[in-house]
């Protein structure tokens, strides 16, 4: 069942008036929601593999450190959930009921009953749950090199970086994972949707107006069948099981178990579809943004829209509109 969904994601991100440069690659994500009682709906697609090195950091916050498809869709999701939130509660919505989210007593929303939140990604998410299938594909000398035995032990409360030690599971990791590039303060995808599971995707804000949102499943693309029991056991110890030890949650919060699906369906700007055909030119350091029910799909590069000049950054109207 989940193909199909995929299928309509993919077909909606192909609607769109975006594709990276021909030879490069991206990753695509999407939040959507699923019904016992309506149609699935597509509340966010993004695209991206960038971000920003700790030496470009702004100093005002006018620039998205974290343009990884995954964290840009959520963000995106986060902006639905907020729109869906003010459609129900102005008085001049014409007494607009969501299909999706109800009005408790306390006045925050939740979902309603036999909803469901979902996220599909076009690759295993980077970090710990990655580790063993980039493992399987590199080559043997950078296979050693990157598993060799130089590595300090990890002090507590200290992340890994990037790729460093593929033996090394079960840790926190930050981006970028290629050893060359100038080291950021994002976590990895598998961190941030770890975190998720805990207190939910729906970020400090929206918590004000909407109770915890987890994810029921999260779908995955490009793991070929003979290694799917692998990454199955990796995302589960990276999403969720390695959070076990971590006791006395806040109320309202509690570690949420998704299932873990793979889809055989391909994206047309996967790295395996592009160099299927011809040696990749890299990734794409553009990313894309798009939210359902709005006019609004964005493109960025190097965190900031697309096509703003440096004087103009700190111009509102220039700065990237999903909500954190």
């Amino acid at each position: 069942m989940c193909d199909d969904d995929v299928i309509c994601i993919l077909s909606t991100y192909l609607r769109l008036p975006y594709q990276p440069p021909p030879g490069q690659y991206t990753v695509v994500a999407s939040f959507y929601l699923l019904s016992t009682s309506i149609r699935p709906k597509i509340i966010s697609i993004a695209t991206g593999t960038k971000c920003l090195p700790i030496s470009r950091y702004p100093s005002k916050g006018e620039a998205l450190h974290d343009s990884h498809a995954e964290v840009l869709a959520r963000r995106g999701a986060i902006r639905w959930f907020l729109l869906e939130v003010l459609r129900c509660s102005l008085e001049d919505s014409g007494r607009y009921e969501s299909p999706w989210i109800e009005q408790r007593l306390n006045g925050r929303f939740k979902l309603k009953e036999g909803v469901q939140v979902c996220l599909y990604i076009s690759t295993p998410p980077c970090g710990d749950a990655s580790m063993r299938i980039l493992a399987l594909g590199q080559d043997e000398e950078m296979a050693s090199l990157k598993n060799s035995s130089v590595f300090a032990p990890l002090g507590e409360n200290v992340a890994s970086r990037g790729r460093d030690n593929y033996g090394r599971l079960g840790v926190l990791r930050t981006k970028p994972g290629r050893a060359d590039s100038p080291p950021t303060m994002c976590m990895a995808c598998s961190d941030k949707i770890a975190l998720w599971n805990v207190l939910g995707f729906q970020g400090a804000l929206a918590t004000r107006f909407i109770e915890p949102l987890y994810l029921s499943s999260i779908v995955i693309g490009e793991v070929p069948l003979g290694v799917q029991d692998i990454v199955k056991e990796d995302c589960d110890r990276a999403l969720w099981r390695r959070l076990g030890s971590v006791e006395d949650w806040p109320p309202g919060y509690r570690i949420y178990v998704p299932t873990i699906v793979f889809t055989s369906q391909p994206f047309v700007h996967s790295r395996t579809v592009i160099e299927a055909t011809r040696p990749s030119d890299g990734s794409c350091n553009e990313a894309l943004c798009w939210v359902a029910d709005t006019s609004a799909h964005e493109f960025l590069i190097n965190g900031l829209k697309r096509g703003v000049a440096p004087k103009h950054r700190f111009r509102e109207k220039s700065r990237y509109e999903s909500h954190d």
